[in-house]
């Protein structure tokens, strides 16, 4: 059986459906929470990020509230892009979704960025020529739609494979090396994840896309089959690079 380690910087940003296709497929995987260790409503002594890969199989970056530019306000942010390099350097898969993508990008040199509007919802995204013999993508193309939530994007990756484009987010997935993935889209979003992070934002944050918050559940009818089946593919076979 292998383990891995999923790093969760807020209590929104749970493994979801990653989490649940590696049980499937015959994996565990331990969560961390390191943004919550001084919590006052929790009950419990979250442990801080690893120094080393340990005995874990690879590592999930999930998605969280903050910027990944925001290492000053979360020093924990800093200990991350150092675990991310780690990990590969040991040869261990990295997977990066949203603010992990951006993490990814951070910890390898490249640039974090506002959009400027929000982009949230379900999107179409182009899978580029070079995902077609990529070890997650291929055979996945041309168009796929998938769920978005965030405002900021990820650029100036001189070593990085594009492997999904989209129209505001010119990113969508990217591979560094063998092993390294970032998706900006959320391979991991469930219905009731998508809510909460509704609920819990605000109209505030999702005044550019009102529209998306009345239409939640239409889009979930319509297009959760079809990307939680790619998505499952896309994890299925990120955690078998671990060998």
């Amino acid at each position: 059986m292998r383990r891995f380690l999923v790093v969760s910087s807020d209590v929104l940003a749970q493994a979801g459906t990653v989490g649940t296709t590696l049980l499937e497929h015959g994996d565990y995987y331990d969560t961390i929470l390191p943004a919550a260790g001084h919590a006052t409503w929790s009950p419990f002594d979250y442990p801080g990020l690893p120094d080393t890969p340990g005995t874990w199989d690879g590592l999930v970056i999930m998605g969280g509230a903050m910027s990944a530019n925001d290492d000053a306000e979360h020093p924990f942010l800093t200990d991350l892009f150092e675990l991310v390099r780690r990990f590969d350097a040991a040869g261990r898969p990295v997977l990066g979704v949203c603010l992990g993508a951006q993490v990814i990008a951070r910890a390898f040199g490249g640039e974090v960025y506002e959009t400027g509007k929000l982009e949230t919802g379900f999107h179409p995204i182009s899978v580029t020529d070079d995902a077609r013999n990529d070890p997650l993508f291929s055979g996945l193309g041309p168009d796929l739609m998938v769920f978005q939530n965030h405002y900021e994007s990820v650029r100036g990756l001189k070593d990085a494979v594009t492997l999904a484009r989209g129209n505001l987010c010119p990113i969508q997935a990217f591979r560094i090396g063998e092993r390294v993935y970032g998706t900006q889209f959320h391979v991991e979003v469930t219905l009731d994840g998508a809510r909460d992070w509704y609920r819990v934002s605000g109209k505030h944050l999702y005044r550019d896309a009102q529209n998306m918050v009345d239409d939640l559940d239409a889009g979930f009818i319509a297009h959760f089959r079809a990307e939680r089946k790619t998505c499952r593919t896309l994890v299925e076979r990120w955690a078998d690079l671990a060998g």
